[in-house]
């Protein structure tokens, strides 16, 4: 990979993605305050309708982006690279202004009949205007990741939070006294603003590096618009397919979760509440370390595209079995984490709502949460999209069949089951599927073996650290804080004596030493 290798990109990311998180953090920690549960449940809402919209417009273009433009890269065909973006743009784009009129034109039945809540209208409302930005985005982002340049990306991230945080933060207090249906659509306001300001940091670095990738380019492997118009839909669509069935399912089961709730005898106010804590609350804090897996789903799908252009198969699978170990590295010591303190960081982030039995109850689906993400890009890197349709559809059914089935009767408790059955089921799939195509053995041992037994030593030794730092009668919030930086540390530590993560491994991630992998 030229410049900087797939992990390092990733690491990017992830410093980038740490700093996007805690600004989502904060920003979802003021809002949960002000608005409270119900509210957090009335927002949460609307993001099935927005993924349903925004990832099957979006997602299949920047992946098909990022490939094509790794894989003309790997040839020396540079030419081609610029074309590609403003292909690329010319569709989602086009795409974008259709949906957005489509949208305005069935915004009643949006609200009333589909979400069933009619003080979504105006976030909807609010939303059609960012359609086409964001599409926008994805077109852009796609170019920066297949020529892995990611710092656009991470600084146009950072960008969008600080906007969207500012807004809300100056004018959610105002208009909370008028309706949490307007604190909800100055959220999304934010977000629109958020996406925009994305959009024009990227514009800037894109236009900036035009003139320098111009320059004595030659002409070899030029391929025409219309050709690439073809190549990009094609790859867009089975992705694009993919996530809107994905969707899809997606919104029947957040859409089911209230309602099934108030047919197990809750109110809709408290089956509002309940869903707001899950899914506004608890759920976020767990894909918070998701970071690092995000980072490297996103990165892996040129890197394993650029490979195969090179028919560098060993590259390949080095690549898919590293990102499959730092998953499992992460995936353990995060469980351990949520298993030793949920009442503690529940706590601390949200005074006003108790959360930390969902936590605790979460905390086994880290392994499965951050696995699934690292396998689809894997999947996408390879390809192998209807594969990875079917495989998320199988996950997708079992979660709907225990909301439909078990919330009335167990509860929200029984959805938390689901999720990790879900995540179980669809990770071992995909994994197999990836066994089949490649030909990779799993490595046991330092997968999930070494992984697995450090994470058990650090659920029994967790404490420890929280009791030590209690001596000196600190806040609560520094005392948690000190506990869990120095309980991830230890974990770590820990991984480096059981041979998981080496010193050489180090040196790669932090690109302190060459990388030709």
């Amino acid at each position: 990979m030229r410049g900087r290798s797939f992990v390092s990109g990733a690491i990017i990311l992830m410093a980038a993605g740490f700093v996007v998180r805690i600004l989502g953090f904060v920003y979802r920690i003021y809002l949960s305050n002000l608005i409270g549960a119900e509210g957090m449940g009335l927002f949460q809402l609307i993001f099935p309708v927005y993924s349903l919209i925004i990832l099957t417009l979006t997602s299949g273009i920047s992946i098909g982006v990022s490939k094509m433009t790794a894989g003309e890269l790997a040839l020396g065909h540079n030419i081609n690279i610029r074309r590609i973006t403003k292909c690329a743009l010319f569709i989602v784009i086009g795409g974008g202004l259709a949906v957005s009129a489509a949208m305005y034109l069935n915004l009643d039945i949006i609200a009333e009949l589909i979400i069933k809540d009619r003080r979504t209208y105006s976030s909807l409302l609010l939303l059609i205007p960012c359609i086409p930005v964001i599409a926008a985005v994805s077109a852009l982002k796609g170019y920066f990741y297949g020529i892995q340049r990611v710092v656009p990306t991470a600084v146009s991230q950072i960008a969008e939070q600080v906007v969207k945080i500012s807004l809300v933060i100056l004018l959610a207090g105002y208009f909370v006294n008028t309706g949490l249906e307007y604190a909800c659509a100055v959220a999304i306001a934010g977000m629109a603003l958020g996406e925009i300001a994305n959009l024009a940091v990227l514009a800037v670095v894109y236009n900036r590096r035009r003139k320098q990738e111009l320059k004595g380019v030659s002409r070899a492997g030029f391929i025409r618009k219309r050709r690439i118009i073809i190549d990009l839909v094609k790859t867009a669509i089975p992705v694009s397919a993919n996530r809107f069935v994905i969707s899809i399912m997606s919104v029947v089961e957040n859409l089911l979760i209230p309602w099934m709730l108030v047919a197990g005898g809750l109110d809709y106010t408290s089956s509002m509440e309940t869903y707001g804590k899950l899914s506004g609350m608890a759920l976020p804090l767990i894909f918070f370390p998701s970071m690092v897996t995000s980072s490297l789903a996103t990165t892996l799908v040129p890197a394993i595209s650029e490979a195969v252009s090179l028919k560098n198969f060993k590259s390949v699978n080095y690549r898919i079995s590293k990102s499959i170990q730092i998953t499992f590295i992460m995936g353990f010591i995060f469980t351990a984490v949520f298993l030793i303190y949920p009442e503690e960081i529940g706590g601390v982030i949200y005074r006003k709502e108790k959360i930390g039995d969902m936590l605790y109850m979460l905390s086994f689906s880290c392994v499965f949460v951050y696995l699934q993400q690292t396998l689809t890009g894997v999947l996408n890197g390879l390809g192998r999209q209807g594969e990875l349709l079917r495989n998320t559809m199988i996950g997708s059914v079992i979660r709907i069949g225990f909301v439909y089935f078990l919330i009335p009767v167990y509860g929200i408790q029984s959805y938390v089951w689901g999720l990790i059955t879900s995540f179980a089921v669809t990770a071992v799939i995909n994994m197999f599927t990836i066994n089949k195509i490649t030909g990779m053995p799993p490595d046991f041992k330092n997968w999930i073996l070494k992984p697995g037994l450090v994470g058990v030593v650090m659920v029994f030794t967790g404490k420890y650290f929280y009791n030590f730092f209690d001596i000196f009668v600190l806040a609560g919030w520094m005392k948690i804080l000190l506990a869990l930086v120095f309980d991830i540390f230890a974990g770590l530590f820990l991984m480096v004596l059981a041979g998981v993560l080496e010193k050489n491994e180090i040196l790669k991630l932090a690109s302190l030493k060459n990388n030709k992998r």
